[in-house]
């Protein structure tokens, strides 16, 4: 079941958002042609979750603690050379084990890249104890005339949908991910470049860690005077994808659409497309965003769940959805002027269950580097059925309650 623990991974994406206080780098050298920088941060999270039913010989509340202390270095060499590399530092400790056997939040829950060349080092692995370190960003990157090109593990966003990403295929979060100042890091090699006004073309390629799951795509971006419109096409894992998408721009609002048409290479036949029809609506100190997916990848019936989970699709992070029909909303208000304080409120609902997920935050920035929230996550929907092999009867309805806390410390 570790597999299901990873589906709800984005709504921390939206419980957590990205902190924009403005960071001073720490300047570690600083000789002229060659410069060293330093930032990073260290979150805490401490969480309650009851998993809304029992089972035998599993404990149906459980608490736990999870820390990550990311170290962002940065070296130049002159005006065209930078190298970037990160150090992650990942602790977990739980009180005990769950009904899925892994915590359904928390740090490092997104899928990692398939990688040829693993950088990681397994400090303490034991029974609700684990440390663990990896090198998370190592790459080069030269600016040239022709192109800006970047080798070597780095973070690739494709896609303008919020709630849910259909085209950001290089390396999504999970919808329980709480570290989301920075995305997975994926081997490839990355050319952008600008070859006219208001032109982006950015060409991809990307080892996934075996010979068989190479991955390569491209995509053009064409920024008019009021909408954004972008095309690609590429290799994923086992699928040559067309994709698409266009973002309307008005006063206050945006209207967004984009599609992901697979053609699979196993079955030599065209799959179902992945569509997210999404609107932003931004006044003051108050946003609002709304959408509806369509995932080609899910199904219809919650009796087949279970087998949708061991497909590789769900396994390799192409997906983080079992359904077929979404519908989602966000909500962010700023309550003082200074936006120190903060209230957010998320709901995702699969219409095929029916099942939901409302995620109210509290945040507030003690300080310019210092953030502190606090917020829960309640599920509706039909909790599993207790049988031999349990039986799934809707997607959210699965993950019970969770109540959290957090800090966030940035330098």
């Amino acid at each position: 079941m570790n597999a299901l623990t990873a589906r709800l991974g984005f709504i921390l994406v939206l419980l957590f958002p990205a902190h924009d206080t403005a960071r001073a780098q720490i300047p570690i050298l600083d000789s002229g042609a060659v410069a060293l920088d330093l930032t990073g941060y260290v979150r805490s999270l401490t969480a309650v979750h009851d998993a809304g039913f029992d089972l035998p010989s599993i404990d149906r509340r459980t608490g736990f603690n999870a820390e990550v202390v990311r170290l962002k270095w940065q070296a130049r060499l002159g005006e065209r050379i930078v190298l970037d590399v990160h150090n992650r530092l990942q602790l977990d400790v739980s009180t005990a084990q769950t009904a899925f056997g892994e915590s359904v939040a928390g740090f490092g829950v997104s899928v990692v890249p398939g990688r040829t060349m693993e950088l990681d080092a397994q400090l303490i692995e034991e029974e609700g104890l684990h440390l663990w370190h990896d090198v998370d960003r190592l790459a080069l990157t030269v600016y040239t005339q022709l192109a800006d090109v970047t080798v070597g593990r780095q973070a690739i966003t494709w896609g303008v949908s919020n709630l849910f990403p259909v085209a950001d295929l290089w390396a999504q979060f999970s919808p329980f991910e709480l570290d989301t100042e920075e995305k997975p890091g994926i081997d490839a090699v990355r050319a952008l470049s600008y070859p006219g006004e208001g032109l982006e073309l950015d060409v991809v390629v990307a080892d996934r860690g075996r010979r068989e799951d190479w991955s390569a795509g491209a995509r053009l971006t064409v920024q008019l005077s009021s909408a954004d419109v972008w095309g690609g096409a590429g290799k994923f894992w086992n699928e040559i994808l067309a994709m698409g998408g266009v973002g309307w721009l008005f006063d206050q609002t945006k209207v967004r659409v984009e599609a992901v048409l697979p053609w699979n290479l196993d079955g030599d036949s065209l799959a179902l497309p992945r569509v997210t029809v999404g609107a932003d609506w931004l006044s003051g100190r108050v946003s609002l965003s709304g959408e509806y997916h369509f995932n080609g990848v899910g199904v219809e019936d919650a009796s087949a769940y279970a087998t949708r989970l061991a497909d590789p699709q769900f396994a390799r992070g192409e997906s983080y959805y079992l359904g077929r029909h979404y519908v989602g909303g966000l909500l962010s208000w700023a309550v003082d002027r200074q936006e120190r304080f903060r209230v957010t409120g998320t709901v995702l609902v699969n219409l095929t269950d029916p099942s939901a997920a409302l995620t109210p935050v509290v945040t507030y920035d003690v300080g310019q580097n210092t953030s502190l929230s606090l917020g829960t996550l309640q599920t509706l929907g039909q909790r599993p059925l207790v049988a031999v092999p349990p039986r799934i009867r809707s997607e959210y309805g699965t993950y019970g309650t969770l109540w959290f806390t957090r800090v966030s410390v940035y330098f």
